[in-house]
């Protein structure tokens, strides 16, 4: 009986790994994904041109300088977050 107590706890340990792995994994890929889409609108955001958003009414608003200012600010703390190496857990 202890043979087979012990193969069925490395399977559920095993099994455990990989379902760790697996998460990890996903949220590297969110992660990278968040990083590319920021930086990509940082990069649009700091060629100056001009950019609209959209309101709660769904008209188009001109983002004016103040809007760019808190919105670069934004990305920045997305890059900074998501763009590194992933954060240790313990």
């Amino acid at each position: 009986f202890s043979s087979g107590n012990a193969e069925r706890s490395a399977e559920a340990e095993e099994a455990e790994k990989a379902k760790e792995r697996a998460e990890q994994d996903r949220i590297a890929r969110i992660r990278q994904e968040n990083c590319d889409r920021a930086t990509r609108a940082r990069t649009t955001l700091a060629s100056g041109i001009r950019v609209s958003t959209t309101n709660a009414k769904g008209e188009l608003e001109i983002m004016d300088d103040k809007a760019r200012a808190a919105e670069m600010q934004r990305l920045d703390r997305i890059v900074a977050q998501d763009c590194g190496p992933m954060p240790i857990t313990q």
